[in-house]
C-alpha cells in the first residue's frame, strides 16, 4: 500500500494552545496505521499559546517534509483567520476547511479578521466551514476541535485510500473518538448539499 499512494499535501494552521500539533500527530498515526509512508513537519516553534503555529502534512509518495508554495490539496484553519495567513500555500484546486472560531491574538495591536472577512478573502476558493469548538463541546470534549475537524475530512474522503478505522486508532483518547465521530457525522450532513461552497455552520 505505502509506496503508490496519491500524493495528499496537507497544511494545518493555528494557534498555541489549540491541540494543532497534536491534530499533526494524529492525522500522522493514522497514516503509519495505514502503513502509509508519511512526513509531519511543524515549522513554527511558537506553540505558546497564542502563537502561531504551522504543520505541513505530507501523505503518500513524498520525498520531504515540507509543502511547496502552491501545492497544498487542503488548507486547515483550526483558527479560521491563520488560514489566511498561509494562503501562499493554496493552487487552484486547494480546499479550505476552517473551524468557525477565530481567536484575538496576545501580541497588542495585531488585529485578527473576524470570520465574514476571512470568506470573502477566500472568494473563489472551495471552502468548508465547521463549527469545531459547538460540535466538540456537544461530544463532552470542549477541546476537542482538533478531532472533529480529523473527522470532518475523514467523512469528505479527503484522505483517500486510508480507512475510518485508521483514524479511530490514532485518536489517543476515548472523549477525541466521539469528537472524531462527531466530525465525520457531520461531514455526512454536508454531503447532502449542493451549493458550490459548502458552508457547515453545525
Amino acid at each position: 500500500m505505502g509506496g503508490g499512494m496519491e500524493r495528499i499535501n496537507i497544511l494545518l494552521a493555528g494557534v498555541g494552545g489549540q491541540g494543532i500539533i497534536t491534530m499533526g500527530k494524529m492525522i500522522g498515526n493514522a497514516a503509519v496505521n495505514s502503513g502509509i509512508k508519511v512526513f509531519v513537519a511543524e515549522t513554527h516553534g511558537l506553540s505558546q499559546r497564542g502563537g502561531s503555529v504551522q504543520v505541513h502534512i505530507r501523505i503518500g509518495n513524498v520525498m520531504a517534509p515540507l509543502i511547496e508554495k502552491g501545492k497544498a490539496d487542503y488548507i486547515v484553519g483550526l483558527e479560521a483567520s491563520e488560514a489566511l495567513r498561509n494562503l501562499s500555500y493554496a493552487g487552484k484546486g486547494t480546499v479550505f476547511i476552517l473551524n468557525k472560531q477565530t481567536i484575538k491574538p496576545v501580541v497588542p495591536k495585531v488585529n485578527t479578521p473576524d470570520l465574514e472577512i476571512v470568506l470573502q478573502r477566500l472568494h473563489g476558493f472551495r471552502y468548508y466551514l465547521v463549527d469545531g469548538e459547538r460540535i466538540a463541546r456537544d461530544a463532552g470534549n470542549p477541546k476537542g476541535s482538533n478531532a472533529v475537524l480529523i473527522g470532518f475530512m475523514v467523512g469528505m474522503g479527503f484522505f483517500g485510500e486510508m480507512q475510518k478505522k485508521a483514524f479511530e486508532m490514532a485518536m489517543i483518547t476515548d472523549p477525541n473518538v466521539r469528537c472524531f465521530n462527531a466530525g465525520y457525522a457531520e461531514a455526512m450532513t454536508a454531503k447532502k448539499t449542493d451549493a458550490p461552497e459548502k458552508i457547515v455552520t453545525g
